[in-house]
């Protein structure tokens, strides 16, 4: 590890950058302790070192988010793996969320909904009660007011005195005619009497704002024998009040909000703007024993609701509506919550229960069989991917025989098939392309034997100039030239055109090449005569015809020519055996050589002619193949004889070796590649 953190410092700028801003956080954090009492660093040294610090930060993030997807997520297993995290887990994880937010929200409206319901509960209550004793005053025949809110006040401390826990605070104020008079529960007086509008209706029930508080109100009027009386029932909204409400739910609180001046807006915890007004929290009463119920499990998490409360204004002599906006919040428990929904169903709620727990039981197995089928899905994926590494690691070593060995069950592991099929036709083709090369090391031992049986210069002749070359289409040419150093004044001159290309043309070609020489091997011809002596061209090649006939295929044959010149007589003999006829240029004229006989080895005994003429200064003498003759351009038409006279005439009185050479470009400029279709050969003598 320490080697490897030198080794990034030695080579990264900016690791060396981040070591020394490292350091320079250590050296600030040091001064900061020993100099805290004096005001410490100045800010401006901490934020240089964040700023640092952060693009370090960001540049080490980089790299290594890069080392984990190099490294870590280099194997297919691990990508699969966070492929379905980010497939099916993270949308489960998403899922779960929405859902744990929907019943956070929904359960909490749901616990603010059951306080909105028991302070309404409180309201209908009082209202009631507020009825039926209006009723008794109206309907009682009580005429005097005195006695009538005597019978009033003694009801409420007689009847009601026992249920004063259910209404904590109760205020009970009786108008009749002048008379007034506000008690609490218990019969003593009110130190806060409800003030009455003078527009309110018949009845009225509800939540109110007076005076700063926030109070569960019902009033009620009604024509009584001693006089129109109002009784006005008004319990506030107290932390005695809360707890009741919350009992079984939580903790409730309320906030009251008032106008707000611009000094209170800027300093308050919680402002309201609506249309034209703006408020902010006055007061919040909050409940004071109740507790939120404990947890049954680590599932049943803490909810909060709020909701506002429609409250009216009874500030003033007139009961105004729009009052300034109350809120109710609650605090419970999911499960707590639950059951009371679930309360609502009678007998049938453990049905409903024992349900979900079914459904989820079998969702539970479900996604069991399916996790375990996912499992095996991947580990026979990254199984046959293994496999298939292994073999290509193997391959790449070298061994080609090595085999996969997995049934083709699907379209992965079918590729251990197609990869066993691949390494078998690669094997096969090494072995063709190890073949290929030894024969192509062969052709090339092949060419280089051939190129020392061509003349490796021409033989220097009194009064005639030789030259001569072979251009062969592949590796090795059927094509046969030669010249025959008889004594100081006479050369033989050969050329021959095997049947057929390559290596069988190049091997007869030598077979007939060794055949003549063995003729004048040692100064004697074939016939036991010597060199100087006179002999006949056409008793050599028949002599050959019989040789080649007895030795090679019957499909196998040689055209050949074969002259011999003579510097003292100035003459040429030769013999033609089916080979293009050689053309002699002599002042302005063409004479073609024609004279011998058919092609050897073709028959075993054939007449063979010998033609002879005289060689004057300034002729030319050119021999060919049917190579330099027959290539064709793109429009399949011939080089031909017509067009080699052409450029011979044109080089007419060049050098031997510039007129080869410009014949062969010419070719090649005809058939417009550089590529030979056939061997071509050249046998050139100029005269002097």
């Amino acid at each position: 590890m320490l080697e490897t953190l030198l080794q990034e410092y030695r080579t990264r700028r900016l690791a060396r950058f981040a070591a020394w801003v490292l350091a320079y956080g250590v050296a600030l954090w040091t001064a900061d302790r020993l100099t805290r009492a004096a005001g410490g660093v100045p800010g401006l040294l901490w934020f240089v070192f964040w700023v640092c610090a952060l693009v370090s930060g960001v540049y080490y993030v980089i790299r290594v988010s890069r080392y984990i997807r190099l490294r870590f997520l280099w194997r297919l297993r691990r990508r699969l793996v966070v492929a379905y995290i980010f497939i099916g887990v993270v949308p489960i994880c998403l899922i779960f969320a929405l859902i744990f937010l929907g019943a956070f929200i929904i359960n909490g409206q749901f616990a603010a909904f059951l306080v909105r319901l028991r302070l309404q509960d409180h309201v209908d209550e009082i209202e009631q009660v507020n009825r039926v004793v209006l009723n008794e005053a109206r309907y009682g025949g009580e005429i005097s007011p005195e006695v009538l809110l005597d019978k009033i006040q003694k009801f409420y401390v007689t009847e009601m005195v026992n249920h004063a826990r259910n209404y904590p605070g109760l205020v009970i104020t009786a108008h009749l005619g002048n008379l007034h008079r506000s008690f609490l529960i218990d019969g003593k007086p009110a130190e806060s009497p409800s003030n009455v509008p003078s527009v309110q209706g018949e009845e009225f029930a509800g939540i109110v704002s007076d005076r700063g508080g926030l109070a569960l109100r019902s009033m009620a009027r009604a024509r009584t024998p001693a006089g129109e009386l109002t009784l006005v029932l008004s319990q506030p909204v107290t932390p005695q009040l809360l707890d009741q409400v919350g009992e079984g739910i939580g903790p409730v609180g309320v906030v009251l909000m008032k106008p707000s001046e611009t000094r209170q807006a800027a300093n308050a915890r919680i402002e309201v703007k609506t249309s034209g007004r703006t408020y902010v929290q006055s007061k919040t009463i909050s409940s004071d024993s109740v507790k939120v119920p404990d947890p049954v499990n680590r599932l049943d998490f803490e909810v909060i609701g709020a909701s506002s409360l429609d409250s009216a204004d009874w500030g003033g002599e007139n009961e105004q509506q729009g009052a300034p906006p109350t809120f109710v919040y609650v605090s419970s428990r999911i499960y707590e919550l639950n059951s009371r929904l679930l309360e609502t169903l009678g007998d049938l709620s453990d049905a409903y229960v024992i349900l979900f727990k079914a459904v989820a039981t079998v969702l539970l197995i479900i996604e069991g069989v399916a996790l375990l089928i996912g499992v095996r899905m991947t580990r026979s994926m990254t199984r046959t991917v293994d496999a298939l590494y292994d073999a290509t690691e193997r391959v790449k070593a070298g061994d080609l025989t090595y085999r996969t060995h997995f049934p083709s069950s699907d379209q992965l592991t079918a590729l251990g098939g197609a990869f066993n099929s691949m390494t078998a036709s690669v094997e096969r083709l090494m072995l063709e392309s190890q073949e290929r090369l030894r024969l192509q090391s062969e052709l090339d031992i092949a060419r280089e034997v051939q190129r020392q049986l061509f003349p490796q210069s021409a033989p220097r002749v009194p009064g005639l100039d030789l030259y001569g070359i072979c251009k062969a289409a592949s590796s090795v040419s059927g094509d046969y030239y030669d010249f025959l150093k008889l004594d100081e004044n006479r050369v033989g001159l050969v050329l021959g055109d095997v049947s057929g290309k390559g290596i069988s043309a190049a091997l007869l070609m030598a077979g007939i090449q060794s055949a003549l020489r063995a003729q004048f091997y040692d100064s004697f011809t074939g016939d036991g005569n010597s060199p100087s002596a006179p002999f006949s061209t056409a008793r050599v090649v028949d002599r050959l015809n019989r040789q080649v006939y007895a030795n090679t295929p019957l499909e196998k044959y040689i055209t050949f020519f074969f002259a011999v010149y003579d510097a003292r007589a100035h003459t040429l003999s030769y013999t033609n055996a089916g080979h293009l006829a050689p053309l002699l240029f002599r002042g302005g004229k063409v004479e073609r050589l024609k004279t011998g006989g058919t092609v050897v080895g073709l028959f075993p005994s054939v007449p063979y002619e010998v033609g002879e003429i005289r060689l004057e200064p300034q002729d030319l003498l050119l021999a060919y193949t049917d190579g330099i003759t027959e290539p064709e351009n793109t429009y399949g038409e011939q080089f031909g004889e017509a067009r080699l006279l052409e450029v011979t005439r044109r080089m007419l009185n060049a050098s031997p070796e510039a007129l080869a050479t410009e014949v062969y470009r010419s070719v090649d400029e005809w058939t417009g590649s550089p590529e030979l279709q056939d061997d071509m050969t050249l046998v050139l003598g100029r005269a002097w």
